[in-house]
């Protein structure tokens, strides 16, 4: 069983456009609406893949409909959260293979919501094997909240999570089972860039010296990195032409720990399958799942071989 948690979930709208006029009218050539928010797509991919699952969703009566039958549509199994703040909506544009995205204000939680958030996590994470937390917090929820989380919960399961900016850092440093930061992300907490592999690797190191048990970080077109304090594998991207980029690392991290009793690298080489599927498909969706699962795209880097810096990260 994994558990996902996402405490800003959200209703997605996806408009692929032919052409994108700024100051006119645009038609769409494509719409989807589905049920939103990081830890919904982590469990959307698993959902998929057979892996049984749960999404833990804070949400209010008022405008849960759209989003309940989204999540059915998707047989998505879910443990609603009662609340008093109402969804938000999400847009995003896609339009030659570039995702534009406006999101609204996440929704906010009272003292005693957010404590009986916490209990219901704690609950559901002693009876998975990876309890994974996704997205952005609550408008004005303190990030102590997420660090105590993690704490609480860090010696009854594997506690994941995919977080950005000081919620991220102070959830590392309650030392989780897996981060799994894209680029800008873990150049925001490691406060340095990454312009080659070596400054990559470095900062997987980083990370790891900061808290973090594994990091699994993704860095676009050129693949990601898995570090288990260890051993540093990375995956080489596919190449592909992108369709649309929203939900990539959301489909990464399901493909990974959906398989990671199986290894290290067939769970790398799974994640980064489903990412690449992520990346053809049309909206938040997935709507075309991998065709071939490659171990052969993993390799080990030697961390004298990558300070060589041989490749650029920012083109």
């Amino acid at each position: 069983m994994i558990t996902t948690l996402t405490p800003s979930p959200s209703i997605d709208f996806d408009y692929v456009l032919a052409s994108l006029k700024l100051g006119g009218v645009n038609r769409a050539a494509a719409f989807g609406l589905h049920a939103g928010g990081k830890g919904v797509n982590v469990s959307r991919i698993l959902t998929l893949m057979k892996v049984n699952n749960i999404a833990l969703v804070p949400m209010a009566k008022e405008n849960g409909d759209f989003f309940l039958n989204a999540a059915e549509s998707e047989n998505l199994r879910l443990d609603i959260l009662p609340i008093g703040s109402p969804l938000r909506f999400n847009v995003s544009l896609v339009h030659e293979g570039l995702t534009t995205k406006v999101n609204a204000e996440s929704s906010s939680w009272t003292s005693a919501e957010a404590k009986k958030i916490a209990g219901r996590f704690k609950v559901r994470a002693r009876r998975s094997e990876f309890a994974v937390i996704g997205g952005s917090l609550p408008a004005g929820l303190d990030p102590a909240w997420l660090a105590k989380l993690v704490s609480d919960n860090v010696n009854r399961t594997k506690v994941v999570v995919d977080c950005s900016g000081d919620v991220l850092r102070a959830a590392v440093a309650a030392k989780p089972f897996l981060i799994k930061p894209n680029q800008e992300e873990a150049e925001t907490l490691v406060g340095s860039a990454i312009s080659t592999m070596a400054d990559a690797v470095s900062a997987c190191f980083e990370m790891v010296a900061m808290g973090a048990q594994n990091v699994l970080l993704s860095l676009g077109e050129k693949g990601s990195l898995f570090y288990n304090g260890e051993t540093i594998f990375r995956a080489q991207a596919e190449k592909i032409v992108a369709t649309n980029t929203v939900g990539a690392g959301d489909s990464l991290l399901a493909g990974f720990i959906g398989t990671y009793k199986a290894g290290p690298v067939k769970a790398l080489a799974t994640g980064v399958a489903w990412s690449a599927a992520a990346i053809k498909s049309r909206g938040t969706g997935v709507t075309i799942a991998p065709s071939i699962i490659s171990t052969e795209l993993i390799s080990h880097i030697n961390p004298k071989e990558a300070s060589l810096e041989e490749e650029l990260l920012h083109n």
